[in-house]
């Protein structure tokens, strides 16, 4: 699959990585002028026309233009973020865009100002709790407030390697605040005045609400309650830090955040439902709507964004027989989300998941072939081959942890030791999940054998809690203290990279299987 050649194959991955890279430059050099990336766009245009007789040079200066396209945005969403604070607090309207969530002594919630100077920016706000009168416990998503307060940038965590305030501007956030609980009423504030995008979020976000309740009515046990909610509809708010422990140790907290897994899942879901292949176009249109459908009900992650964009990108391609998991695909996907939010490249879900599926998608299909085919298929029952698909699952697994390992060591200063045996139990488990919790809606005309859908959900969720609680407690589950500089990771990415453009012919032929494929 990759060998010498391997840019000309997948030639979206060098404008991808033109675009991230003019996006790191513009991000680290933020005092450069918009108009200088704007006048380095046009002149990388204006070259690429004119050596149109010169493929090679005239390739350069078409990179270095998306290079510049790349600065571009991101000097302007960096802008756009950077607003300079009133030095007092401020009186403004502002909606709820996330369900507040009682935390110690305040009420945290999302808010988007309405009106005024700082129309449709959005901040990270503290409530105080007034214990007396409780009037925060009226105040749900989607609800209006005016408030007075001061805006803050926010702090830099000490001792760590996450950037939280560069975080908070990847989410179009520009301020904290903290709201003393006499400063604020709630009030009606026109949706009108947001983007249409936001109200379809929000309404979004408010039918999830409504579905939440449901999961309430359940009556399962407090850590499988949580751990579906989060699984199923990507609210983590309800998780204890204990079970958050278990699932970081043990190398699964990845099940708990919406990705890749989750939406691939509900792809094949999809495709049952509407796999008519009569209607190949509508069947394929349809599943678009559907993915989208779920990504928005679930908050719109930066992770779930990718797996949307990838698998309708996917579900495109399949129309015209090309190949649907490629590189060049997931180079489209990072293209169009840097495009619309150049910022998602300091996300650590972006990073990661990019990471992750791209380590899959280059090294999967070597790796796979280290085991012969015919040891794979000895414990086949029909159609059913068990060690082919025991072995697959291992083998994403390992990717996917290779690619993400140095950036859990730099972000969070650890390596979980057996996230094999992890992945083993919550891979299938995840499935099995996502079905039952579909069927728990879909039975919901008959009582008994919901509640029997029920107790068999909160019994699996329950396995996996406790069988990631004995992982986390095997000797040696996680290297923690890591502290690899920036420096470090990028050149191991850089050295993967390298190793791309390398030609397998000659290096590195006796690291893989000698049945593999030629390229």
């Amino acid at each position: 699959m990759l060998y010498n050649g391997t840019i000309q194959l997948f030639p979206l991955l060098r404008v991808a990585l033109a675009l991230v890279a003019g996006c790191a430059v513009a991000l680290l050099c933020p005092s450069v002028p918009l108009l200088a990336w704007l006048l380095g766009a046009v002149a990388a245009l204006m070259l690429a026309i004119i050596l149109h007789r010169h493929d090679m040079a005239q390739t350069t200066a078409l990179l270095l233009l998306f290079f510049m396209v790349g600065a571009l945005r991101m000097s302007q969403k960096w802008q756009e973020v950077s607003v300079p604070l009133p030095a007092e607090e401020q009186v403004y309207q502002a909606v709820v865009t996330s369900e507040p969530q009682e935390r110690g002594k305040v009420v945290r919630m999302d808010l988007m100002i309405v009106g005024g100077p700082l129309h449709g920016h959005r901040l990270k706000a503290a409530l105080l709790r007034d214990t007396l009168n409780q009037r925060y416990s009226h105040l749900h998503l989607g609800d209006g407030i005016v408030a007075r307060s001061l805006l803050q940038q926010p702090d830099t965590m000490p001792q760590s390697q996450f950037n939280y305030p560069l975080y908070l501007k990847s989410r179009d956030f520009i301020a904290t605040t903290f709201i003393y609980y006499r400063n604020w009423r709630k009030a009606v504030v026109p949706l009108t005045d947001i983007s249409y995008m936001e109200r379809t979020r929000l309404a979004a976000l408010q039918l999830r609400q409504k579905i939440l309740k449901q999961y309430f009515s359940w009556q399962m046990d407090d850590d499988p309650s949580a751990i579906t909610i989060a699984m199923t509809m990507g609210d983590r708010s309800r998780i204890t830090q204990e079970m958050r422990e278990v699932y970081s140790i043990s190398g699964a907290s990845h099940v708990l955040a919406l990705s890749g897994l989750h939406l691939g899942i509900i792809y094949a879901m999809l495709v049952i439902l509407f796999g008519y292949r009569r209607f190949r176009a509508l069947t394929e249109l349809l599943i678009i709507i559907g993915i989208w459908t779920y990504a928005f009900l679930t908050g719109l992650s930066p992770s779930v964004q990718r797996a949307a964009f990838m698998i309708s990108i996917y579900s495109i391609v399949s129309l015209i027989q090309r190949d649907r998991m490629s590189l060049n695909t997931l180079s489209l996907t990072a293209i169009i989300m840097l495009l619309i939010h150049p910022l998602s490249l300091v996300d650590v879900g972006f990073q990661m998941s990019f990471m992750a599926v791209l380590f899959i998608i280059v090294f999967s299909p070597r790796m796979f072939a280290w085991v012969p085919e015919r040891w794979l298929d000895t414990l086949s029952i029909f159609s059913f081959h068990p060690l082919r698909w025991l072995w697959a699952m291992v083998v994403v697994s390992c990717c996917a942890q290779l690619g993400t390992a140095p950036l859990t060591a730099f972000y969070f200063g650890r390596f979980s030791t057996y996230f094999l045996a992890s992945n083993c139990v919550v891979m299938p488990l995840t499935t099995l999940i996502l079905y039952v919790t579909l069927f728990v809606f879909a039975f919901s005309f008959c009582t008994p054998v919901q509640q029997w859908l029920i107790e068999a959900l909160n019994t699996i969720v329950q396995t996996q809690n406790q069988a990631l609680a004995a992982i986390s407690q095997w000797p040696g589950s996680h290297v923690s203290g890591l502290s690899p500089s920036a420096l470090l990771v990028l050149g191991f990415y850089l050295l993967v990279f390298i190793m791309l453009l390398t030609p397998w012919r000659r290096v590195g032929r006796s690291l893989f299987n000698r049945n593999s494929p030629k390229p």
